[in-house]
């Protein structure tokens, strides 16, 4: 467990610290960005969406409230989805510093990096054998949507491939990588879309 301290102070510090500096806007790259990125992949996206809410309340005094969706897949079970957000203590005053902690907390890793995740997925999996174009083309292809999500959602995303075991060692098609990315990254991108609203 991690001491209070460092989840307040974890991410937003370290990613307002990074955007102030470089100013920084979503996607682009700087001078603080190594650091961001490091921090984004030494934890997975449900610690970051935690710790950017939990600063967002005690650094700036925003209570986020995230509006939930429950639905019940044919397959069993349910599934829980925040379809949007609602503010306490949002003000025109500290919305552009949430804004700046949310964009850098979307901070996508970079292609090569995506590359990399790709390649180990790749290696770990059951697969077709595929010529050398076809195999760069394929790398090209699953790097590219990777490189679209915060690069702690595309660590975790493609860990989970490696790991699943409903269909232990068979590589994901692209649809299901960008699906398994959309999920992991909705509530983040739903909370930047609600700030986005507010301006």
């Amino acid at each position: 467990m991690k001491p209070i301290s460092s989840v307040i102070t974890g991410l937003p510090d370290l990613v307002l610290g990074a955007s102030n500096s470089t100013g920084l806007q979503h996607g682009e790259r700087g001078a603080g960005t190594a650091a961001v990125l490091a921090k984004l992949e030494s934890q997975s996206p449900e610690d970051t969406d935690r710790n950017l809410l939990q600063w967002l309340t005690s650094s700036l005094g925003i209570v986020p409230h995230p509006q939930i969706s429950l639905t019940y897949p044919v397959t069993g079970g349910y599934q829980r989805s925040v379809t949007g957000f609602s503010f306490e203590g949002l003000t025109q005053t500290n919305l552009s510093r949430a804004l700046e902690a949310t964009y850098s907390a979307m901070t996508p890793a970079t292609v090569q990096r995506c590359e990399e995740h790709v390649s180990t997925l790749h290696a770990v999996t059951a697969h077709r054998n595929d010529s050398e174009n076809s195999l760069r083309l394929i790398l090209r292809l699953y790097a590219d949507c990777l490189a679209r999500y915060p690069a702690d959602v595309s660590k975790a995303v493609v860990q989970r491939f490696i790991y699943r075991s409903d269909k232990p060692n068979f590589f994901p098609t692209l649809s299901e990588l960008k699906d398994a990315c959309d999920k992991a990254a909705a509530q983040r991108q739903q909370l930047m879309a609600a700030m986005e609203n507010k301006r």
